[in-house]
């Protein structure tokens, strides 16, 4: 598969609208009311593994998405909500499809784990994952029963993996959940606008980043 550099500085506007307009014609209007003082943040797994140009999984877009993921944050902190850092790593389970898919290893201790200085990962809540799902396994629901918190914000990669298994799941446990069409990236494009499609006809609801930053605290 051939990557692509699909979000730059220069054409943000230009494919936030277009990506807004895709999602708006699967559903014309919004099924939820963004809420702040009800959300948490996820930040999946924006991690050196996936940031870092010099690894083979390198995400050529991740770069783009990390200064409006950036803003969010101080967003909810200010707001004192709850944010959530993923940190993805391979089970050590023989058997795991995960390692069986992708024959592909991230070990805990290895530095491409880490997440990526350019986020303030000091100020959320981290806890890592094995699989798609940010739910499978990990403690993230009783995080977010014990806040008591009904809506979740989608930031961070890979849009067709992580970010949307773990929309689709958050809206199968009942947590409203919104996904942030210019603070999510993939490998190409084409992969990240059918995860918006996907969402946008039946688990939740695309937004901007700036929609985020001007709702009123």
């Amino acid at each position: 598969m051939q990557k692509e550099l699909y979000l730059t500085s220069s054409n943000r506007k230009e494919r936030i609208d277009y990506w807004l307009k895709e999602s708006q014609i699967l559903k014309s209007r919004k099924m939820f009311k963004l809420d702040l003082t009800q959300a948490a943040l996820f930040v999946l797994d924006m991690q050196k593994f996936f940031t870092n140009s010099n690894s083979h999984a390198f995400i050529p877009s991740a770069q783009s998405i990390i200064k409006p993921i950036h803003r969010i944050i101080k967003k909810m902190v200010l707001l004192d909500r709850p944010i959530i850092f993923t940190r993805h790593v391979t089970s050590n389970q023989e058997k795991d499809l995960m390692k069986l898919w992708w024959r592909d290893s991230i070990s805990a201790n290895g530095k491409e784990s880490d997440i990526t200085e350019e986020l303030p990962s000091n100020q959320g809540i981290k806890i890592i994952k094995n699989y798609y799902s940010a739910f499978m396994n990990t403690e993230l629901e009783n995080i977010l029963n014990t806040n008591e918190i009904k809506q979740v914000l989608i930031t961070g990669v890979m849009s067709h993996l992580c970010c949307e298994t773990t929309l689709r799941e958050a809206f199968m446990r009942g947590f409203e959940p919104f996904f942030v069409v210019d603070a999510t990236a993939t490998y190409t494009e084409q992969l990240h606008l059918g995860t918006i499609r996907a969402v946008s006809h039946g688990f939740g609801v695309c937004l901007s980043s700036e929609e985020i930053l001007n709702e009123r605290e």
